[in-house]
Parts: structure tokens; C-alpha cells; sequence
């Protein structure tokens, strides 16, 4: 779809439409964006968030990346304050020096899309029009940042009762074990505060205008008509993939990727390779669909979207790719391609 006009402010009214292109972009996975729109619904009616492109701030103002990090069954289960998200993004400030400026979106799928506005409108701070992903990835250094050679570091994490722990510096390699050790510790939730940045470096290395994007997507998506799949596949921008009824399911087995078997039309065979998200399709031989590609599984009875836990034997379903909100930089397909996932595909043929 074409580059939409750039958000101004996220009000009460654009809540809805940033849910649903979150769930899009998503790409099966990304927690439960419910919650988040929940939250967004019950503060922004007091006051909207500014939103500004990094490239309209000055060279060095600050912008800290905000979000929720835990186990997907605890999200699911607790409610974010956004007083801890604060609270992280101050623990960094405090590491690096100086003042917020802004607030960035670690990653504009899932959950921490609205969690990085929630934050913004807690600290009364304008919110970035990008994030550091183009789509939801399982791990904290799948990022634009991390690619480009810029540290995650420092790191905040605050748990329920104000418990906080600080990495003030580390390898992104080793990052994403220490905060899953750390959050393990607070209870298997907390709020995220990484990659602090300036806006120079932000504008340059960013992903930008994906909160636009994100409502623009969004938009489209709840305005086209209900499970007429190759009809909101063009009004996206994506691809009609396949369409078909799920037949296997092979669960993953630790970080390997487990897949789901779609049998359609004439004995067409469709697999979708998957972790936390869906990685891959994969129609009668030929890959159609990869990661960094997103890929959206959707009902063909009620035209919902369908998360990687939600799958079911006999299911009828459907499979749009959107193209990534972006071009990755060379060497980026070690991070965010298949063989970073453990598959081993072909180039995508459509």
C-alpha cells in the first residue's frame, strides 16, 4: 500500500486502527495486543500523545526504546503499568545522562506497539513515528540498531512493586539470556527500556514512519469486507498466498520450528514454518513467503487474524504476506532471515 500521510497524534479514536495493524504486523505473534488496546482506551481519553518523526527533533535529543518483555502465558495474564514503563525508560536516562526527549517502539507488531505509546502518554512525551523492527521478532536484538553495530545496552528492566534491575552494559549477544533470566526473576514480566539513541542516529539507522503505517494498515484491514481474503490481501499491499484447511500440525520442539499443513483447491499443499511467529510459506515446493516478509494467517469463516497458538486441526484458513516495512541492509538475513530461525529455504519466488 502506498506511504500514508504522517500521524500527528494518537488519539482515543486511532486506538482501534493502531490494534489492528499491530495484530497484522504481528505476524502471528507479538503477545496479546488486547491488553495493550485495553490500556491505550482507558488513558488516552484524558490526553492524546504527540507523535514525531526522529528526523524532526534535534540532532542529539534522546529517545529510549520502551516496551514489555515476559512469557507470553504471563502477559497474557497481567496487566502492564505503565508507571513501571516509566520508570525503566528513567533507570536508562539516568545510565546514559541527560534528558527524554521521546519515546521509540522497540517493535511496531504486537503488543509493545501500543506498550510504547502507553509509556510515551505516561511520561507526557511525544511518541517516534518508527520502531527498530518493521514487524514483531521474538528477540531484543533482531533490530536495525543491533545490525547497524549500536548496542541495546543500557538495559532496564522494572517488575511489579518497583523491583528494578539495570545492565549497563553487555553484548547483544548475551542480552536477550540475561533478560529472560532477569524477568524470570520479577515474576516472568516486566517493562523494557533499551537501546537509548539520538535522534541523528535514530533518523539513519531507524525504521521510519511504521506508526503510520501501523494505523494505516490497520484501517484498511477493519474496513474490508469480512473473509474475503484476496480482497484485503490488495488492500493491504500483500499477496494472496493460499487458501485451505489445516490437516497437521507439528508442534516445535525447543528453538526448532514447528509447522502447520494446509491441504487446498485440487490438493494444493501449503506449510507455514513457525515459532513465536509465523516464519515461512511454503506452497506445493516453493517458497512463497520469509521472514523478514510478514506473514498473516487469517480465518476464512470470520476473517480474524490468527496467532501461532491458535491453530487448530480443520481450521479453514487463510494466508496474506505483507512486504517487509523496509529493506534490511546487507548481511541483515543472518538476524532476521530463516537460516536465524534454523530453516533452510529457497528465495522467494511470486
Amino acid at each position: 500500500m502506498p506511504m500514508p500521510d504522517p500521524l500527528r497524534t494518537i488519539t482515543a479514536e486511532r486506538v482501534a486502527a493502531l490494534a489492528a495493524g499491530a495484530t497484522l504486523l504481528g505476524s502471528g505473534g507479538g503477545g496479546p495486543v488486547a491488553l495493550g488496546e485495553l490500556l491505550l482506551r482507558r488513558a488516552l481519553p484524558r490526553r492524546g500523545v504527540i507523535v514525531r518523526r526522529a528526523r524532526d527533533l534535534p540532532l542529539q535529543a534522546m529517545v529510549v526504546h520502551v516496551g514489555v518483555f515476559g512469557a507470553p502465558d504471563v502477559l497474557a495474564e497481567r496487566l502492564i503499568n505503565p508507571a513501571d514503563m516509566a520508570a525503566a525508560a528513567r533507570a536508562v536516562v539516568e545510565q546514559v545522562g541527560g534528558e527524554l526527549a521521546a519515546v521509540g517502539a522497540l517493535e511496531i507488531g504486537g503488543l509493545n506497539a501500543l506498550a510504547a505509546v502507553l509509556a510515551a502518554h505516561e511520561l507526557d512525551l511525544p511518541i517516534i513515528d518508527g520502531d527498530l523492527m518493521g514487524r514483531a521478532f521474538p528477540s531484543v536484538y533482531k533490530t536495525t540498531m543491533s545490525v547497524a553495530g549500536h548496542p541495546a545496552a543500557p538495559v532496564a528492566l522494572v517488575g511489579p512493586g518497583g523491583d528494578t534491575v539495570v545492565v549497563p552494559t553487555c553484548s547483544d549477544r548475551l542480552v536477550g539470556g540475561l533478560l529472560d533470566s532477569a524477568a524470570a526473576a520479577l515474576g516472568g514480566l516486566a517493562a523494557l527500556a533499551i537501546y537509548p539513541t539520538s535522534a541523528a542516529t535514530l533518523a539513519s539507522v531507524g525504521v521510519p514512519g511504521t506508526l503510520s503505517s501501523c494505523v494505516s494498515l490497520g484501517e484498511a484491514f477493519l474496513s474490508a469486507p469480512a473473509g474475503d481474503i484476496p480482497v484485503l490481501a490488495d488492500r493491504l499491499g500483500g499477496s494472496f498466498i493460499f487458501q485451505g484447511r489445516v490437516d497437521e500440525l507439528r508442534p516445535r520442539e525447543a528453538d526448532a520450528p514447528g509447522s502447520v499443513t494446509l491441504t487446498g483447491a485440487g490438493g494444493s499443499v501449503a506449510r507455514i514454518d513457525l515459532l513465536e511467529e509465523f516464519l515461512a510459506v511454503t506452497v506445493n515446493g516453493i517458497t512463497l513467503a520469509r521472514t523478514p516478509d510478514v506473514i498473516v494467517v487469517l480465518s476464512s469463516t470470520s476473517g480474524a487474524v490468527v496467532g501461532t497458538a491458535q491453530v487448530r486441526l480443520g481450521q479453514a484458513l487463510g494466508i496474506v504476506a505483507l512486504p517487509a516495512l523496509h529493506t534490511w541492509p546487507p548481511g541483515s538475513d543472518a538476524v532476521v532471515g530463516p537460516a536465524a530461525f534454523g530453516l533452510d529455504l529457497d528465495v522467494v519466488t511470486r
